[in-house]
């Protein structure tokens, strides 16, 4: 039994200010007055809070943890040297994007269980509006040995869906990015073992990810080349990961592919869950049960994320 989980960290900055990034409001002079102190105690809520996710179905820290919103190597670095972290043996595979604001995906694995083969940037189509190009984050594609097994791991961070009408065409161009790449992961290999997971931007019912991804509630049959998404079944029951206005929304998501659920499977999929302990959640009554963010605007909270992780067990 082991974990995968994936974590959007909300704006996991280092305090230095980046002349090739609009990370300026991440510093101690900035906006949000971004200070040592302040990134210490960042990094450490989210390294312990890694460190529990699946710990209480395998006895152990995920195996895998694709990550959101994090600046660059030197915080994923500190993050796994972090005394929560320190002591698991984890690497991670990073690549700086041309996001504007200097945001990336990263994934972290265990050394001892994962081996990575390859690993490599997608980068998104650029899309032109009339300031000229928009540049977004990367989708990071891994591909490697899980206990013995190959698999491939893209970590996606969609645009969001602040402009509607603009960035849709984004996510939706990201979308057949990415699936061109796992049709020719599927014709070099049979029936091969995919996991697809981050923050979407969007439900798991929208074109994003049945259209495009072709997600689906149902565990697919074998002759398909289509993704089960669990999340589609957890949003039904009322879950979610964050709140934007009042509005509970599922936008961190996690698809598995055919191979997860063939006669022979080894790894299986045994679950998927929402991690959201009570020490991840907001302590003002008003905002029960929301994430405790970091900031709201330009107010300091000094909580962990403004989303809650989620996570799978798989079996071998």
């Amino acid at each position: 039994m082991f974990t995968v989980a994936f974590y959007n960290t909300e704006n996991l900055f280092d305090i230095f200010n980046d002349p090739k990034t609009l990370d300026d409001d991440f510093t101690p002079q900035g906006k949000r007055k971004w200070t040592q102190n302040r990134y210490e105690n960042k990094i450490g809520k989210i390294a312990m809070t890694i460190s529990r996710i699946g710990l209480d179905e395998t006895g152990y820290p995920p195996s895998l943890v694709g990550l959101a919103e994090v600046e660059n190597d030197v915080v994923v670095q500190d993050l796994i040297k972090n005394k929560y972290l320190g002591e698991e043996n984890y690497d991670f595979v990073h690549f700086d994007s041309q996001d504007e604001r200097g945001i990336d995906v990263a994934l972290i694995y265990n050394k001892h269980v994962f081996f990575p083969e390859h690993s490599e940037p997608l980068h998104p189509p650029m899309i032109y509006d009339g300031g000229g190009r928009d540049l977004t984050r990367d989708i990071l594609y891994v591909k490697g040995k899980l206990y013995h097994r190959r698999i491939h791991v893209f970590v996606v961070h969609m645009p969001s869906k602040r402009e509607e009408n603009y960035n849709l065409a984004k996510r939706e161009a990201i979308a057949q990015k990415l699936w061109h790449k796992i049709e020719d992961i599927s014709r070099e290999e049979k029936n091969p073992y995919i996991i697809v997971l981050g923050d979407f931007n969007s439900d798991p019912t929208t074109d994003t990810l049945k259209k495009y991804l072709k997600g689906q509630h149902q565990k697919p049959k074998s002759s398909e080349l289509s993704f089960f998404n669990p999340m589609e079944l957890l949003v039904r029951d009322g879950h979610f990961t964050t709140v934007h206005r009042k509005d509970w929304l599922l936008f961190d998501q996690m698809l598995f592919s055919t191979a997860f659920f063939s006669a022979y499977a080894s790894p299986t999929l045994v679950g998927t869950q929402v991690f959201n302990p009570y020490f991840l959640q907001e302590w003002n009554h008003k905002y029960r049960f929301q994430p405790f963010r970091t900031y709201v605007g330009r107010k300091y909270l000094g909580g962990y994320s403004d989303h809650f992780p989620i996570y799978s067990i798989l079996k071998i």
